[in-house]
């Protein structure tokens, strides 16, 4: 095979997951400062996300309110 003694594929595998967890705690850096750099930029003047409307316009409605839970009454 690869000339290993008997603990070498213990060292290899080793290795590999050290290799595969920095990674991922590389990827997972990266996106942190990626987000941190989004917050800096200045927001767009013409953002219409959610976060940035401050109050819905009123909807507009037909319904009436009842005037008791038992139902309507007859005069």
């Amino acid at each position: 095979m690869l000339g290993l003694d008997q603990n070498g594929v213990y060292v290899l595998s080793a290795l590999g997951i050290t290799i595969v967890v920095l990674a991922g705690y590389g990827l997972y850096l990266r996106s942190r400062l990626l987000g941190l750099r989004r917050r800096r930029e200045p927001a767009p003047t013409e953002d219409h996300s959610g976060r940035n409307v401050i109050a819905a316009a009123p909807i507009a409605t037909t319904a009436q309110v009842a005037n008791s839970a038992k139902g309507p009454t007859t005069p």
